[in-house]
This record gives C-alpha cells, structure tokens and sequence, in this order.
C-alpha cells in the first residue's frame, strides 16, 4: 500500500512542490508513515493474541522490532524511487499497480514455499523463489519470531538488512538526481 500510494504524493501535491522550498522526498515517505502508523496497530493487535495463544513467541517477539524497522526502510526507499519516476514517467503509478499484484501472490504472506509440494521438493527453486524477491526474506524473518518462535534465520536478516541499504541508497541516489527537475516537470 505505502509503495502504490506514494507513486502519487508528488503529482497529488504539484502545487506545493512548485511553490514551496522544502525537503520533497518528505511527501512520499509521508505517505509511508501513514502505513506504519496502521501496521503498529494492526502489530499491537496480534501481538498480545500472539503472546497469550503461542507461548513460545514469548522468548522472541522482541526481534520483530527491528525487522519491522528495515521493512520501512526498503520501503522507503522504493517509495522514493517511484514517486520521483511517476514524476518523470507519468505511467510509472499505472505500471506499479500492475507488477504489485502478482508481486503479492509471489511473495509468501499465507502460505511458505515449503507448503507447496511441487516447489518442496526443489531446494534450489525454493531459494531462488525466496532471494529473487527482496520482500520474501524480510517477512520470513519477521514470520520467525512473530508466529513460530524461533529467531530468523541470520541470512535472511543480512540479505533484508542489505536490500534495505541498496533501496534507500537508490532513492537517494535518484532524488538527488532529479530533485532540480521535479518543478520543472510538474
């Protein structure tokens, strides 16, 4: 939600981008604290449920803190990114919409690889299933603590730590790069 509604923040407020001196990247990532605002509530919720009905999440939910913070921050970034390409590319809104669709179903929310008989049985399909999207780890890892008990697998938290890093360090990239054009392209 964060990713396809912040395609827009930037052409939503092209007259306050226009007249306005401030730090832009703000609008999108606004929109993005206003999804976490939602998922804090909704983790406020389960949380307490989880606590009462698997007692062994009592030892690990702390971990889900911190993995909740670098979920914010690849969003983040990928929020930044698209917002300053709509700008561009008005389609970029329209073609994100699209790609998020399947982008769901591919990524693992109600159901785990392993579930699937026909993708269990290939190791490798498994692996490339999880790394080819970045989103896959991060809530594997948050999955862990929050619902098994378990502590994530620690290659799960450095690839999403990494994904992380390269996402805001490419919305900082483009939108240092184009943070002059965007007026002029409103």
């Amino acid at each position: 939600t964060s990713v396809q509604s912040s395609c827009a923040s930037l052409l939503g407020q092209a007259s306050l981008v226009k007249q306005v001196r401030f730090p832009r990247q703000l609008l999108p990532l606004s929109v993005v604290a206003t999804n976490v605002v939602t998922f804090a509530v909704m983790l406020a919720i389960v949380l307490p449920l989880n606590l009462a009905i698997i007692p062994e999440t009592r030892e690990t939910f702390w971990a889900v803190f911190p993995l909740a913070l670098v979920l914010v921050a690849f969003v983040s970034g990928l929020s930044i990114v698209l917002a300053c390409a709509n700008v561009l590319y008005r389609d970029i809104e329209h073609l994100v919409a699209t790609v998020l669709l399947p982008w769901f179903f591919l990524t693992p929310v109600f159901y785990t690889f392993e579930s699937i008989p026909a993708v269990s049985e290939h190791e490798t399909l498994v692996d490339v299933l999880r790394y080819a999207n970045p989103v896959t780890p991060i809530l594997t890892a948050i999955r862990a603590p929050l619902f098994f008990g378990e502590l994530p697998s620690w290659v799960d938290v450095v690839y999403s730590v990494m994904a992380a890093a390269i996402s805001l360090s490419l919305g900082a990239l483009v939108f240092r790069r184009i943070d002059d054009r965007l007026a002029v392209e409103l």
